[in-house]
């Protein structure tokens, strides 16, 4: 089973998918053509309830099944440490880096990072450069879209820095 379903946020157009394990993916963005499907998948609906409970600030924490299937490695590692980060909170690259054993792998993190087929559900936005910086984003509308998500999580973005 792949299904796939797209609705309008705070944020634009996003489409999710998901498989029988769970949600496979999210795209942030992108084309305003309806899917449609006769029967949606009881998980896609509430991904999409939870997404945009979060997006009005009604929801701080995510419950959903998550397909882990296509991520491995050491990609999977950086994506559950990040999926751990709190609502609120960020951590920069290095850091994660660390705290996986690798402290020279920053650069690594960020390429795994710019590969998360499920923002917002590993929340990658909360993950900023040593100085602050906001970088490394390319969902939606790219560092505008992540600048929008850390201040949504009460922080205060001042030209593309959070201070």
């Amino acid at each position: 089973m792949n299904e796939a379903f797209s609705f309008d946020s705070a944020i634009g157009r996003i489409t999710l998918y998901c498989t029988e394990a769970g949600i496979s993916q999210v795209n942030l963005g992108g084309s305003h053509t309806e899917l449609r499907i006769n029967n949606i998948s009881p998980i896609l609906l509430e991904a999409s309830c939870q997404i945009n409970e979060y997006l009005n600030r009604q929801r701080q924490v995510f419950d959903l099944p998550l397909d882990w299937t296509a991520i491995q490695g050491f990609q999977r590692d950086v994506l559950d440490l990040t999926r751990q980060i709190a609502f609120g909170e960020v951590l920069t690259y290095g850091e994660i880096a660390r705290r996986l054993g690798k402290p020279a792998a920053s650069r690594a993190v960020g390429a795994a990072l710019g590969r998360n087929p499920m923002p917002l559900l590993i929340p990658c936005h909360r993950v900023v450069a040593a100085n602050r910086s906001l970088t490394g984003y390319s969902a939606a509308d790219g560092i505008k879209t992540k600048a929008w998500l850390l201040t949504l999580e009460g922080g205060k973005v001042v030209g593309q820095k959070l201070v």
